[in-house]
């Protein structure tokens, strides 16, 4: 056992709580700012300031901008939530270890406790060795009661630290691989004041005037889509979507239904798989769809890096074809219908956020920000 009481003592977990609401903060911060980027410079071709062919071009690199960006906000928030959930157990662990030790040193007469857990009955075996010599009898039962009190209480102390010591490395491991996603993104995005390019393949030409021929040979984005789905209003805008040139989407009738009876019938079909059924959130389910295909099964996006890297993002829940393939249901394999796309999106989200609760744009909208993409 390498960790002792005093180091236990001196944890202060509410200070992971600061710095999850400090990197909350930041990701707040991003969006305003790439936010702002994307109104202004659209108001510049609005106002006939700069349009054309170059004013596309840079409405269409501010929206690659919110992609890239979208991953450093998305990996700032699971950086927060790998602050904010080991809160709790650190703290419930400290209060174990002290609670323990308190409890053996206020006896009377007390027994002594070590730093590093071991418990002595010292104190107490004299003051019956001591009643011995004042005539008082039964000493060797006594001490041996006390004795064997002593190593009860040091057996709970190794326990809780054992077990604080667990909580401290999980802390640490969970903190330690947010920290290396979120590096990594942002590592991604290069420095623009050098003109150093990203070290992922994920383009950054403005889609307007990508090559449509260019290879693909960039890797997945293993989020659905990476934004909202939505023309910066907070709705989708049907230009992005099923009905424009090219699109893959069927072009039969939809199918026929209502959002809500497409989430009873996906939940059904995840808890007939084993999930618990308080983890489904119909709620969180609707705020997702709304936002990203506001309904629409066929919805397809057209305008993000997914779009130009030819894997766009589908149907209600906007997920890519390898993202659906990943997460999809046995007997729920077409990603534009309604019920196995949700399905393959919430086990998507669980998988990757632990809960559809903690999915940045659900969060965000719960804290009364805005939604953001997944």
């Amino acid at each position: 056992m390498t960790l002792t009481i005093d180091d236990v003592s001196n944890w202060h977990p509410e200070k992971l709580g600061d710095a999850g609401e400090h990197a909350h903060t930041l990701s707040t911060g991003l969006d305003g700012v790439i936010g702002k980027g994307i109104t202004d410079t659209k108001a510049l071709e609005d106002n006939k300031t700069w349009s054309g062919t170059a004013g596309q071009a840079a409405n269409a690199r501010m929206d690659t901008e919110k992609s890239r960006a979208s991953k450093v906000g998305t990996e700032l928030l699971a950086l927060e939530t790998a602050f904010t959930q080991q809160v709790q157990g650190l703290q419930e662990a400290k209060d174990r270890v002290l609670r323990l030790r308190s409890d053996a040193i206020n006896q009377k007469p007390p027994f002594e406790v070590s730093p590093d857990g071991t418990v002595s009955a010292a104190q107490r075996i004299g003051a019956i060795r001591k009643a011995e010599g004042e005539g008082r009898g039964g000493s060797e039962v006594a001490i041996v009661s006390e004795e064997l009190e002593a190593a009860r209480r040091q057996w709970e102390l190794a326990n809780a630290l054992r077990d604080a010591e667990q909580a401290a490395n999980t802390a640490r491991t969970k903190v330690s691989e947010a920290v290396t996603k979120l590096q990594t993104v942002f590592n991604d995005l290069g420095d623009p004041n050098l003109g150093v390019t990203q070290t992922s393949s994920t383009s950054t030409a403005p889609a307007a005037v990508t090559n449509s021929s260019t290879s693909n040979t960039s890797k997945p984005n293993y989020g659905s889509s990476n934004h909202s789905g939505s023309n910066g209003s907070g709705s989708p805008s049907s230009s992005l979507y099923s009905g424009s040139t090219g699109s893959s989407a069927p072009t039969g009738a939809k199918p026929t239904g209502d959002m809500a009876k497409w989430i009873e019938d996906a939940k059904k079909a995840l808890i007939a798989m084993g999930y618990d059924p308080k983890d489904i959130d119909e709620n969180a389910i609707a705020l997702i769809i709304q936002h990203e295909s506001a309904g629409d099964p066929y919805a397809e996006n057209r305008w993000d890096s997914n779009w130009v890297a030819g894997h766009p993002s589908k149907g209600l829940m906007q997920t890519i074809d390898s993202t659906f393939n990943a997460y999809k249901a046995p007997g729920h394999d077409d990603i534009w219908n309604p019920v196995d796309n949700i399905i393959a999106g919430v086990r998507y989200s669980i998988d990757t956020y632990g809960s559809l609760g903690n999915v940045p744009g659900v969060a965000a909208v719960n804290s009364g920000g805005a939604y953001r993409g997944y």
